[in-house]
């Protein structure tokens, strides 16, 4: 389910002067990042500088220029390492089918959710060797660095993060204006409402799981924790559920992604909740000039409400082989000086934090609104357990918004249901 949400970002244009400029922003930024050292390695003595790396990945358009003109520089500093990017779809199942047959790829490039039941099944395989936990708590965000790590060990490094985060019409509503609680955030959506007949102060898609996290996290619940047990009957997730219910009256009566997205993107909502892949369909051409803000503060728990974070990934398979190459090449490609190349290229969010931080990518509004809010966001679970929550806490929150169950019977039928299938895993 969140996959799509996660590799189906927008690509921005294919314009000839812009398709230029992408290629001289990059060159300049990766002849920054050659010039400290040909290897990120600490241990480069130890590595074998030659053969070909086989990286399987959905990378498409601008998303993968960037990334190309990061692994040819690579090439250029190693002149006996090649590396072969093969676009795949449905890259999870084919890697598993190809690694079992022992001719799968060195790297799988993917979204951290699948990490789970690929490291579970053996497809892709630890790198604790040459990247430890510190490395990965050292140089990236805390959300990015704990999706690469399972049951204790090191998996590979993050590339790109994701996250929700208040996106708001500059023209509607003012810095000053936005609501900072839960509790104002309601207040605001009633308000505006009553000022602003047949408008909306704030949308999001509210019968949707992965937009609705935010609400359950920072209120204390969790959909799934990593030894498989559902938390969906507690008071906290209760509080939750019943905050979102609280909307009701000023909302749409079925608020799916696409009716809330073409009411921000018309001027009918003052404020969405929404991630990166969103932007360019909202800012493209001067249409709506967009602010940023990070999700409020949750009043019951005085914490942040907390978005999942979407982080893309590499992994290395199994079939590697070359091991201390391939956590070498996710190194570089995962320095600073690259990451700020590859986000001023395609405008992604940098995993590495201290490309975040840069005032290069401080200038870029979007980007830095993004970042902002991934600070404050945990790790979309790796777990392969999460893959029985979607289902059950979404018909929970449909069921509740159509008014068809109270909050707590349907938080208690989804425990039921998300316990049934986390047990059809295990078994």
């Amino acid at each position: 389910m969140m996959q799509k949400k996660l590799i189906a970002l927008r690509t921005p244009g294919s314009r000839p002067l812009l398709a230029l400029m992408t290629v001289i922003v990059i060159m300049l930024m990766l002849l920054l990042a050659a010039c400290g050292s040909a290897s990120s390695s600490n241990n480069s003595g130890s590595i074998d500088y030659s053969g070909t790396i086989v990286i399987w990945h959905g990378w498409q358009g601008a998303y993968l220029q960037a990334k190309q003109a990061i692994f040819n520089e690579y090439m250029h500093l190693h002149p006996k390492v090649k590396i072969v990017l093969v676009h795949q779809d449905n890259i999870a199942s084919k890697a598993a089918t190809a690694v079992k047959a022992g001719n799968g790829p060195d790297i799988i490039a993917f979204t951290d959710d699948n990490l789970g039941s690929l490291a579970l099944g053996h497809i892709v395989v630890p790198l604790d060797q040459y990247i430890s936990q510190d490395d990965l708590n050292q140089t990236y965000s805390p959300a990015a660095a704990s999706a690469l790590v399972f049951n204790g060990h090191v998996y590979g490094v993050p590339e790109a993060v994701e996250a929700i985060t208040l996106m708001y019409n500059k023209s509607l509503v003012s810095a000053d204006q936005l609501p900072k609680t839960t509790d104002d955030l309601l207040a605001f959506a009633k308000r505006y409402q009553q000022t602003h007949p047949g408008q909306y102060g704030v949308v999001w898609p509210t019968e949707d799981a992965y937009f609705n996290a935010p609400w359950f996290y920072g209120f204390g619940a969790q959909y799934v924790t990593p030894d498989g047990k559902a938390h969906l009957d507690t008071p906290q997730a209760l509080q939750a559920m019943e905050y979102i219910a609280s909307f009701r009256p000023y909302l749409p009566k079925q608020p799916t992604y696409d009716v809330v997205s073409s009411l921000f993107a018309e001027g009918k909502a003052a404020i969405i909740i929404n991630g990166p892949w969103s932007y360019a369909d909202y800012a493209s051409g001067g249409k709506i000039n967009i602010g940023f803000a990070t999700l409020p503060i949750v009043n019951a728990t005085g914490t942040p409400a907390k978005p999942f974070v979407g982080v893309k990934s590499l992994w290395m398979a199994k079939t590697a082989k070359n091991p201390a190459l391939v956590a070498d090449l996710m190194k570089f490609y995962t320095n600073k000086a690259n990451q700020i190349a590859m986000s001023r290229a395609d405008g992604e969010i940098p995993a590495n934090s201290s490309a975040a931080d840069d005032p290069a990518i401080q200038a870029l509004p979007a980007v830095a609104g993004y970042a902002a809010q991934v600070k404050l966001g945990l790790a979309l679970p790796n777990t392969p357990y999460m893959s029985a929550l979607w289902t059950p806490v979404q018909n929970a929150l449909t069921a509740v918004w159509n008014g068809t169950q109270t909050p707590a019977k349907a938080l208690s039928d989804a425990q039921a249901a998300a316990t049934k299938g986390i047990a059809q895993i295990s078994s």
